[in-house]
């Protein structure tokens, strides 16, 4: 006898916190969106992580620095701060326009890498290099 009532209690009582489990899971919220276990519990979202960054600055006739060692995924962004119009060209590739300001980005995915790179104005004698580990 003693055994039933255990089984018994045991019966209601997960039945009892299966109900309230259903009713914390699938109910609505007051704001008329379905709620989620994952929302209720405080779980955030995952969102994308930007890649580095380094900034290399051009002007009166420099890159500044001239050699910037990286980790791959890094993204490298060149910035205008002098009067004289100069470009990067890297890779046989120039930024556009011609320009004393703004910025020009390039993503460096590839480890192992080395891209020297010169002003399209100036030549070799405006010239950096990156390095990718």
């Amino acid at each position: 006898m003693v055994r039933t009532a255990v089984k018994c209690g045991l019966v209601v009582g997960g039945l009892v916190l299966l109900a309230a489990m259903t009713a914390a899971c699938g109910g609505s919220s007051s704001s008329g969106g379905t709620d989620t276990l994952a929302t209720q519990v405080g779980v955030a979202k995952a969102t994308p992580t930007p890649p580095p960054q380094a900034k290399i600055m051009i002007a009166d006739n420099s890159f500044t620095p001239a050699e910037l060692t990286i980790a791959a995924g890094t993204n490298v962004v060149w910035e205008w701060g002098g009067a004289n119009p100069h470009s990067v060209l890297l890779g046989g590739r120039a930024s556009d326009p011609l320009t004393g300001s703004g910025k020009f980005e390039k993503v460096f995915p590839t480890p192992g890498t080395t891209f020297p790179y010169q002003c399209g104005v100036h030549g070799a004698s405006m010239s950096g290099k990156i390095i990718v580990q």
